[in-house]
């Protein structure tokens, strides 16, 4: 048995500002967690966690406003730091 746990983060206003229905956010996470295994397939944790059918362990997590601002400011300075990094 795997001790391997898949974390799914679901944005907290797309029901409540947004409207989406609970059909809509189950979709939606279900694809983002069928791409990201997709991407990841060759990682060793990945084939561990795949392994193990009988016995996968998600958790899903609502992200609030405050953290979509701070990832996205995160993703706005790895952007530049890349961007930096690319032309030193």
């Amino acid at each position: 048995m795997s001790n391997i746990v898949q974390y799914v983060v679901v944005r907290g206003d797309l029901k409540k500002v947004l409207k989406w229905s609970t059909g809509a956010l189950i979709a939606q996470a279900c694809h983002a967690t069928a791409a990201i295994t997709h991407l990841y397939s060759d990682d060793e944790v990945t084939q561990l966690y795949l392994k193990d059918l009988d016995n996968m362990h998600k958790v899903v997590l609502e992200v609030s406003k405050v953290f979509q601002k701070i990832h996205h400011s995160l993703k706005l300075v790895m952007y530049h730091l890349q961007i930096s990094i690319r032309y030193l």
